[in-house]
């Protein structure tokens, strides 16, 4: 993505270096300053537009920032709601530890009923054998015969009653002790289960409130994701904003050039023709005084600098422009080849400088924006070790610019070097078609 608006950035560059030396005709002067002019609106028109998607991305931002915080505010429900759960469960097991405890305690108590009711049901039967073995009733007639007064024996009527009467109501205490004691039991375990089944179902509720806070943390790192995009868009919209203002600048930069120089070729102009008339007037002179009139000055022909391109470095190309390892590759590769010390750049032609920084692919580069007859043109050299001229700088034609180097996405010393021809269009860097061309066009390697 960087690495299409970079190439955006480069197309879209208008520097307007390298002018016409000489060009006294004031139409063709103006005509260029007029190409100026409309190459400073069509990037206006261009940064325009793209201060308009910049908006837009930004508005996209904000609406996932809410979504976020209503995925935040969403979680931290869920949160709440496991936290009250997982406090519910812990009480609940509290309860049914409880319950559990008294189940064992009225264990432990039945067992101690049981056992007395098994010593007393033994003394029981062992009357009942004494009883049957002497005769049953006849015992209790000897004890009641035996009796020395009839008080006595009225006493010992009442005291076999007692004790008899006594067994029973021991016995029926005993049973209704242990009846109350199993339906109790019977209670604490319904109890139980049904606290098992509230825990249970407390547990369940805990495993969907995990389940929608994990759904709901998918979706904040969805947004996160989409957030982080939108951030890098934004960025690369930014980065080719700045370098549009940057063209924008160049372009004024190259327009108060251009009339500062249309003004000094205006002003050799004026002084050529006022000396041109000063000889001419010596040389009616000295015809008439018959002397042999001195030569008039020759105006020399417009020179036109036609520009072209130099080769910006020494060395051996190392690929070619076009398709390579699956992708377009748009510029030309110059090797070190091993070569010591430091290997120069040069500018191939001269022009403004509107991009000198280290960036993540290209590494330390250079773009200078070009004005050449007629034509706008920008020059990329990229994987610089050094660079030695700054954003809005004028340079010369085979002026140094830097060293050779091997920084960005880079696998060994050489300069990548690219020319572009024409505006780029920022909504092409979606997957546009690119205006770079093939150097070997301008340059001989």
């Amino acid at each position: 993505m960087k690495g299409k608006l970079l190439m955006i950035g480069i197309g879209i560059s208008i520097g307007l270096g390298s002018l016409l030396t000489a060009m006294p005709n004031p139409a063709l002067a103006t005509q260029k300053n007029e190409e100026l002019e409309n190459e400073k609106k069509e990037v206006q028109e261009k940064k325009s537009e793209l201060d308009s998607e910049i908006i837009q991305k930004e508005d996209a931002i904000g609406e996932i920032k809410k979504q976020k915080v209503g995925v935040e505010q969403e979680i931290k429900r869920l949160d709440v709601a496991v936290g009250d759960t997982r406090g519910k469960i812990d009480g609940t097991k509290a309860q049914i530890q409880e319950t559990k405890d008294e189940i064992e305690r009225l264990e432990a108590e039945m067992k101690v009923l049981e056992e007395r009711i098994h010593k007393r049901d033994e003394l029981i039967k062992e009357r009942m054998r004494s009883l049957q073995q002497s005769g049953g009733v006849v015992s209790y007639v000897d004890v009641l015969l035996g009796a020395k007064s009839f008080n006595d024996f009225i006493n010992r009527v009442s005291a076999v009653s007692t004790f008899v009467q006594a067994d029973r109501e021991i016995m029926k205490e005993h049973e209704a002790d242990i009846t109350q004691l199993e339906e109790n039991k019977g209670e604490v375990k319904t109890l139980l289960v049904q606290q098992e089944e509230q825990l249970k179902e407390l547990d369940r509720l805990e495993v969907q409130l995990q389940a929608q806070i994990q759904e709901q943390n998918k979706v904040m790192a969805q947004l996160e994701v989409e957030e982080q995009k939108m951030h890098e868009e934004l960025h690369a919209l930014e980065d080719v904003g700045e370098l549009l203002a940057a063209q924008e600048k160049a372009i004024q930069m190259e327009i108060d050039a251009w009339n500062k120089r249309q003004a000094e070729l205006e002003e050799q102009r004026r002084k050529a023709e006022e000396e041109r008339q000063r000889a001419e007037e010596e040389r009616k002179k000295a015809e008439a005084e018959g002397r042999t009139p001195p030569p008039l000055p020759q105006t020399p022909p417009p020179v036109i600098n036609n520009g072209g391109f130099i080769n910006p470095t020494t060395g051996r190309v190392t690929s070619e422009f076009g398709m390579r390892w699956g992708s377009m590759h748009f510029g030309i590769d110059i090797g070190k080849g091993g070569r010591p010390g430091n290997i120069p750049i040069y500018a191939s032609a001269g022009g403004t400088v509107t991009r000198s920084r280290l960036e993540s692919s290209y590494g330390n580069v250079i773009m200078i924006t070009h004005y050449i007859n007629g034509r706008q043109m920008t020059t990329v050299y990229a994987h610089l070790d050094q660079r030695f001229v700054g954003q809005y700088d004028r340079v010369e034609q085979g002026q140094l610019i830097g060293y050779m180097g091997n920084t960005g996405h880079s696998t060994g010393p050489h300069l990548h070097f690219e020319i572009y021809n024409g505006p780029y269009s920022p909504t092409q860097y979606s997957g546009g078609h690119s205006n770079a061309v093939n150097p070997r066009q301008y340059v001989s390697f």
